[in-house]
């Protein structure tokens, strides 16, 4: 599962949290646009223009009659129509006798619709059928036909006659209908994009998580028989990530062999030097044989430690394991050094609490017992080291501080590998595996080695760190 935290803080979800705000910015400004196309702010200059002219035809009315009425549309151009026209106008007499306009007849109204009350008159919107009086001097080569459109009109009465003023609104209504229909188009690709980006976004960083994850375990736990899950072949993560499983695979096999060869050179050249070292105890010489029995029992251990780590490290088995006190193992290991301490006059201070894990006391013994001989052989005469035991809710640690020399700060990331001796170290006994060997026997137990530089104030001294899980038994 991937942590939110984790997600909301990359790269591919932020992009695509812009995508999708841009998506619904664009989806706002498209509502409002429907807002404003569905409203009557389209209209408003046809109707301005439908009250205008009806108030003009009554002015003129009122002060010329009907025939000044005639005459203003014969002016206008109104006596006849063409297909460019947008104004419809009819006079007609009580008697129904069609008086002027450009229309053979009263149009047919159909589907009104009243747009309000302007104070003369509703304006209405309706479907009209109305044949059209042809111009003469540009006849057309069919007889006309009635046409239907979309008009916003009124109607006046002028004395014992009744004027239609018309506007014709089709297009108005066509743009509308397909300004809608492209929104709704619009809007659909919008949120598929949004969807999409958030989808592929999250798909990235699935993907990069797992990835990381998987190097973050083998950095922690030295394991590279981890690889990434491939569920998928068609996208480039896939592809990097059945890449980044053939380098493990090459990682893997380069250190296995490493490992195989010096595991092969202990192996075939332990029995030849136990019997190197028994053929040395026929020197006559005590002082040579002393000498170079303790060389070889140097080397016999140096090979039998790295056969150790070796099996540790490749099998992991978990045979000697029970439920133990961590505390009694570790009172154990210190009554071991407290005469050596007492002999170095070397304060030896622990604070333990009692706390059980799942473990090899044997090994953890071992463990223990590696870091604390370190600790007391380095520090000087009235030094001192401390030892303590402590617990949360969800961790173990073991603390070993010393205000010995210490090693340097560079040289604390590489105190766990093989060999490794810190310069100021190469004079004194020891062959640099004990730390190594102290690595295998935590990492077996799930547990991470911790190194502190000066970890009592004094400008000196090294404190190491085990650090374990805590079962629920614990």
């Amino acid at each position: 599962m991937i942590a939110i935290g984790n997600f909301t803080r990359s790269s591919s979800f932020r992009v695509g949290a812009l995508l999708t705000s841009l998506a619904v910015a664009a989806i706002i400004f498209i509502v409002y646009f429907w807002r404003i196309a569905s409203s009557d702010v389209f209209l408003r200059e046809a109707k301005a223009a439908v009250n205008a002219e009806a108030y003009a035809y009554a002015m003129v009315y009122e002060y010329q009659g009907v025939e000044g009425v005639v005459r203003a549309m014969s002016e206008r151009g109104l006596a006849q129509w063409s297909i460019s026209d947008d104004t419809i106008v009819a006079l007609q007499a009580s008697s129904g006798e069609l008086l002027g306009g450009n229309v053979t007849s009263w149009p047919n109204i159909e589907s009104v619709q009243t747009m309000g009350n302007d104070g003369q008159g509703d304006t209405q919107t309706a479907l009209i059928t109305a044949t059209p009086i042809i111009d003469a001097a540009n006849p057309p080569h069919s007889s006309p036909l009635p046409f239907t459109h979309k008009v916003l009109f009124k109607r006046i009465q002028l004395g014992d006659n009744r004027l239609f003023i018309g506007r014709n609104i089709h297009d108005l209504y066509s743009a509308q209908w397909l300004g809608k229909t492209f929104s709704w188009v619009i809007v659909v690709l919008l949120s598929v994009l949004g969807m999409i980006s958030f989808a592929v976004a999250s798909y990235v960083v699935k993907r990069i998580n797992r990835m990381s994850q998987t190097a973050d375990n083998i950095i922690r736990t030295g394991s590279l028989q981890e690889r990434l899950e491939i569920d998928s072949n068609w996208d480039d993560l896939s592809r990097l990530s059945v890449v980044f499983n053939q380098m493990l695979d090459t990682i893997e096999n380069s250190v296995n062999n490493i490992k195989s060869v010096s595991d092969s050179i202990a192996h075939d050249l332990r029995t030849p030097l136990a019997r190197l070292r028994n053929s040395l105890q026929k020197i006559d010489d005590p002082s040579l044989r002393d000498d170079t029995i303790a060389e070889a029992d140097n080397l016999l251990n140096m090979f039998n430690s790295l056969l150790r780590i070796s099996g540790l490290e490749s099998a992991r088995k978990k045979e000697g394991f029970c439920t133990v006190s961590l505390k009694d193992i570790t009172v154990d290991v210190i009554d071991l050094y407290h005469p050596f301490a007492e002999e170095h006059h070397l304060k030896l201070i622990d604070q333990l609490t009692e706390v059980s894990l799942f473990a090899d006391p044997n090994l953890l013994f071992q463990a223990i017992a590696n870091v604390l001989d370190n600790a007391v052989k380095y520090t000087p005469s009235g030094g001192t080291v401390t030892v303590q035991l402590t617990c949360t809710p969800s961790r173990i640690a073991l603390l070993i501080n010393d205000n010995g020399p210490g090693v340097k700060a560079d040289d604390i990331p590489h105190l766990e590998r093989r060999f490794f001796r810190a310069d100021d170290s190469r004079s004194t006994q020891g062959n640099g595996l004990g730390l190594s060997l102290v690595s295998a026997i935590v990492s077996m137990h799930d547990g991470h080695l911790w190194f502190i530089h000066d970890p009592m104030m004094q400008g000196h001294g090294l404190g190491v760190v085990f650090s374990f899980p805590r079962s629920s038994g614990s």
